[in-house]
């Protein structure tokens, strides 16, 4: 049997609201964050993340970041993040037929270089060095989503058109 050292981590979560005004969503964030780790009230939220591991070597260390230590890789199932997101992507005939994200969020970029004879030359993109290609997006994430409901026009701009 072998001997390991094992640094193990979790997240305890707080929270603060912020008010703020700006111009964008984006400027509302950096000021939102700005005012936040400004102040010292916070609220508990009384919830944990999951426990992962931060370093592991071999052998009985008091400190596995002294530089005498070697640390052994952490896999992915161990770590913060879990690995990140499980990507599936199902090609069939030469078409991206589905594209299944498992595990978290992500934005999935397809470039297709086989182009010879597209039914879509308006779509063609080029790369750094000029080769053509056919660019498709898939995503599971929010922001990336279309706006299905948008909000309607209101009367103020009906009449202004």
């Amino acid at each position: 049997m072998k001997t390991f050292t094992v640094q193990l981590s979790y997240a305890a979560y707080y929270f603060r609201e912020e008010v703020v005004e700006a111009g964008t969503l984006e400027e509302a964030l950096d000021q939102a964050v700005a005012k936040a780790n400004d102040s010292p009230n916070w609220s508990s939220t009384d919830t944990t993340g999951n426990t992962f591991v931060d370093a592991v070597a071999e052998g009985d260390h008091y400190d596995l970041w002294a530089d005498n230590v070697q640390q052994l890789a952490i896999p992915s199932r161990f770590s913060e993040d879990r690995g990140g997101p499980h990507i599936v992507i199902t090609v069939a005939g030469g078409l991206i037929q589905h594209v299944d994200i498992q595990n978290g969020t992500a934005l999935v970029e397809v470039h297709d270089y086989d182009t010879e004879g597209t039914s879509e030359p308006e779509n063609l993109q080029r790369d750094p060095d000029g080769t053509p290609f056919l660019r498709a997006l898939h995503s599971n994430r929010d922001e990336d989503q279309p706006d299905n409901n948008p909000a309607p026009n209101s009367a103020a701009s009906e009449g202004s058109a």
